[in-house]
Parts: C-alpha cells; structure tokens; sequence
C-alpha cells in the first residue's frame, strides 16, 4: 500500500471511530452473557427495550442516544443494550420484565433483577436523570415493589408506587381498587388518595366511584368543580362507550345504562348521551341518524371543540349527501380553521368545499393545506391524500 493510501485508510478508520464514539456504545451480546459483564464491571444492563415501528423509538435513537453528554454518561456508567421486543431473545425478555409500551428504558443488574424502568421519549437531560435515579436506592422503581408489602396502607407510598407504575404502561387500576376499598371514608378525601381516584377509579360500578358521586359537594369544595365533574362525566360516558364496542351489543341494555346514568345526575348527562349515541350510529354506519344528531347538537357541545368539529365534518364528507347537511358541515369545519389553524382541518374544509362542488374555493382550500403541510416538515407521502383530491376538484 502506497504512502498516499495508507494515509487516506488511517483517515477513514480514524473518521469511522469518531463516528461511532458520538452515540451510546451498545452491546449486542446474549442477554446471559449482559449480565455477566454487567456483574464483572459491578455495573447495571441499560436496555433500549424497542421495535422497529415505534415512532418515539427512532426519535431517542437518532437525537438522544447519539448526544455526547448522553453517550458520555452511559458509557461509563452501564453496559448498555439494544433490544428488539419482537425478534429473538427479545420475545422472552418482553414476556419475563412485562413490556407493554415502547420505548421501554430498563435497568436491570447482572443477577437479572430489574432495578428501575419508564417508558416513552424524553430529552437528553432527562435520559441522564434517569440513568443517575437508576443508580440510588431510595427511588427507584425495585424500591416501591420492595417496600410494596409494608405500605401498602399508605396513601403517600401508594400514590407514588402507582405513579411509578403508570409510568411504564403497567396497569394499576385493580391495586388502586383494592387500596382505596380498604381505606377509612375519611382517607378517601385526602389529596394522595384523589389523585388516585382521578388516575384510577373508572368502572361506574366501583365502590369509591359511587363514595365519590355520593360526597360530590365535598370533594368539589376541597377540589374545585373543574376538576370534579369531567371524571364523575368520563366514568359515565366510559360505561356506555365500552357497551358500544362491545361485540355483543344489546341495544336494551344500552338504554338500560342510560337511565341508570340518569340517577347519578350529573349536570351533563344530555352531552354524555349525545357523544355517546353519536358514536353508536358511527358505529353502526347509521348516517341518516349520525347527521340528525349531529345537526341538532353539535353547535351547542362542539362549536369551541375544533379537533371534534373535524371529526364530525369528516364524517360528513364521506358519508352524507344531503346539501344542506354538507353546508352545516362547511360552517364546522371553517370554525374549525379559524381557531386551529391545521393541515388536517384543511384538507377536510378542502374535502368538504369538493363534495359542494364549490370548486374555486375547494382548490384554494387544498393548495393552503399542502402549503402547511410541508411548512410543517411532513413528507409527500403524508398528504398524498389532498394532492389526489385536487385532481379531483380540477375534474368538476
């Protein structure tokens, strides 16, 4: 090798290991084989638990995990991992720690025990934070199971255990249950315990549900209306939905709920029983009761709900004919647009304006729709959509 080449080789290798030292230096050695150098170095195994079409995998792929405070960080102070959930030892390993959401960032020492985890994207500063919780004792998600059994009556200990659940998909809702059934009534109007409530108790049928429904003027006093009527309409509006996806749907039973909501006498039942029905008739494809429903009620729920006016007016687009119905559609969806000013808004207004054969303002629509589309970075393939529907205007 002449003088010249050596020299360009030495560049190029130089070149690839910089590279590869600007990112986190993953291991991709047997999970066994992790954790005996995990064991060796007397550090824990962070695992990038991933797949291939999370969308926030990619994003901590490419902008965190290369970040050099980042890569500086885990590289002294874990072995670290990349893990695909769904391919080989993945399976096993998703199976074995419950991975239920992704990305799931483990921390697991090199006996196999897991030590701390979350779930989801977050920014570099973040990533370090996690990794230096990972390695105290008095915070870490090990230290809630550990200490699980010996507070369990405890509302400031139950709150923080179910929130460092939560934050790793897993469910909580029947460990809440059973710690809120057992609490004194008093306990049940202490702060720790109505964040609970709030993150927790969902089933109308549940015992602290009907507590809550039952000393409505107390917990609004200690927590405002705000915050305490949006979950007793939620619980409700849930019990019907549920009904509603049901593979087995009863039509009397469905109204037999209704009047059971009734009785709790929230001040929006008639609002629950409207976007309720309203997506019994989706569902059902009945489009002739969809839009009756819609026209008679959707100015007074809806009108300062823009992602909801989309919605509906979308419906309209691909599903009714009716002029004068499709023209209510236009108001909704231009009220839409001039409080929210979005792609997706557009190209339905665009949609819409097309289906009334309003074909200069219909163009303009479209055009303004993929002009925000790609001032807003999306690819080509994101609003092909519109881009057809132009031609479509152009051939009225």
């Amino acid at each position: 090798m002449n003088k010249i080449l050596k020299i360009a080789f030495t560049l190029f290798i130089a070149t690839v290991a910089i590279a590869q030292d600007k990112g986190i230096r993953f291991d991709h050695s047997s999970f066994a084989e992790l954790k005996e150098k995990a064991l060796s170095a007397n550090k824990l195994i962070f695992i990038d638990a991933y797949t291939t079409w999370c969308g926030p995998c990619k994003f901590m792929a490419a902008k965190i995990f290369t970040d050099k405070a980042v890569a500086d960080f885990y590289n002294a102070n874990f072995i670290n991992a990349k893990i695909d959930m769904e391919k080989g030892e993945g399976i096993k390993l998703a199976e074995q720690y419950e991975v239920l959401c992704y990305p799931n960032l483990l921390f697991i020492d090199g006996n196999g025990k897991l030590i701390h985890r979350v779930a989801g994207s977050m920014d570099a500063q973040n990533f370090i934070n996690l990794g230096k919780k990972a390695m105290q004792t008095d915070s870490t998600f090990s230290f809630f199971v550990d200490k699980y059994e010996a507070n369990k009556n405890n509302p400031e200990f139950m709150l923080k255990y179910i929130e460092a659940r939560d934050n790793t998909c897993l469910y909580s809702d029947d460990i809440a249950k059973t710690y809120l059934e057992a609490q004194k009534e008093d306990a049940l109007f202490s702060k720790p315990n109505w964040q609970i409530i709030l993150n927790h108790v969902n089933d109308m049928n549940d015992k602290t549900f009907k507590f809550v429904v039952e000393h409505k003027d107390k917990y609004v006093e200690l927590y405002t209306k705000e915050d305490v009527d949006p979950k007793i309409d939620y619980v409700l509006k849930s019990a019907l939905m549920g009904m509603i996806r049901s593979k087995t749907f009863n039509e009397k039973e469905y109204e037999q709920l209704k009047l059971k909501i009734k009785t709790f006498n929230s001040p929006n039942t008639e609002r629950i029983f409207f976007e309720s029905d309203l997506a019994l008739y989706e569902r059902q494809a009945k489009w002739d009761n969809y839009a009756d429903l819609a026209i008679k009620h959707t100015d007074s729920y809806y009108l300062n709900n823009p992602e909801a006016l989309n919605s509906v007016a979308w419906n309209f687009y691909e599903n009714i004919t009716d002029t004068k119905a499709l023209e209510k559609a236009e108001q909704w969806i231009k009220k839409a647009c001039e409080t929210t000013h979005l792609y997706a808004f557009l190209d339905t207004y665009a949609a819409v304006l097309y289906k009334l054969k309003k074909k200069d303002l219909a163009l303009a629509k479209a055009n303004e729709a993929i002009k925000k589309a790609q001032d807003d970075k999306y690819s080509a393939e994101d609003y092909k959509g519109t881009v057809e529907l132009i031609e479509k205007i152009k051939a009225l």
